[in-house]
């Protein structure tokens, strides 16, 4: 039981740590959770804040809430990828079981495209930074992602960034900004180059997802623009949708 002394945590604090217990099996699907009361005297806050996050973990398909009967892991929680709020790949990766990490592949400044400067709402002649990474899974790729960023939103000084740091932490550190929100587009697409080929390991002509992502701030901004090639037989992507 937290000491009185501390800070009591905050909702987004509770609901981190009871959503990392049903990720590490903790709390097992299909098996009944501590009782709102418990929930409170451990985490030393009110019973409304709890509810709150036991909502919005029913909300998302984690938990189903059975009247008189209490509260209980989703048994199919573990065949699907959760998404909540932005699609992170680290998280798709540790939630389907493999340990993830990140190999940056190249960073360079160049002229945004006109599209480019569309999306990220550019003059003509802006410059960009175009990160290109691999993601990993166990060791092997399953995502080729390039991330166009407005040069002039870079804070930090210097000729070394961080391409291990995850999106919002890489934006957070070096431009300042925080991600609010992301909007998708998902469409299949082939292997027929050779970067992609060689990168991901796939044979030419596999169908292969592509995710064109345009990232925003608070301020409905457009922060970051990119496309990103998944490769669905390394890590199944399966997302659960709740109607409660």
């Amino acid at each position: 039981m937290m000491q009185s002394s501390q800070p009591k945590p905050n909702i987004e604090q509770v609901e981190a740590a009871l959503r990392q217990r049903i990720g590490q099996k903790v709390y097992q699907p299909g098996v009944q959770m501590p009782t709102e009361l418990a929930l409170t005297a451990e985490f030393g806050v009110s019973r409304a804040t709890i509810r709150t996050v036991l909502t919005r973990l029913a909300n998302e398909g984690l938990i189903m809430r059975r009247q008189g009967a209490g509260t209980y892991v989703n048994q199919r929680v573990g065949e699907v990828n959760t998404l909540r709020g932005l699609l992170d790949y680290g998280r798709l990766i540790t939630e389907s079981g493999y340990q993830p990490s990140i190999q940056p592949i190249s960073m360079m400044m160049r002229e945004a495209t006109d599209e480019e400067a569309q999306v990220l709402s550019l003059g003509k002649g802006e410059q960009v930074a175009v990160l290109v990474r691999l993601f990993l899974a166990d060791e092997r790729p399953f995502i080729l992602a390039t991330n166009v960023i407005p040069q002039k939103m870079f804070k930090a000084n210097g000729d070394f960034y961080d391409g291990r740091l995850p999106l919002h932490n890489f934006l957070e550190q070096y431009c300042h900004q925080t991600i609010a929100y992301a909007i998708y587009e998902i469409c299949p697409r082939l292997a027929d180059d050779e970067k992609t080929i060689q990168l991901l390991g796939c044979q030419p002509g596999r169908l292969l997802l592509q995710f064109t992502t345009t990232f925003y701030n608070h301020d409905n901004w457009p922060l970051v623009s990119g496309h990103s090639t998944y490769d669905d037989s390394v890590v199944k992507l399966r997302f659960m949708q709740s109607w409660v």
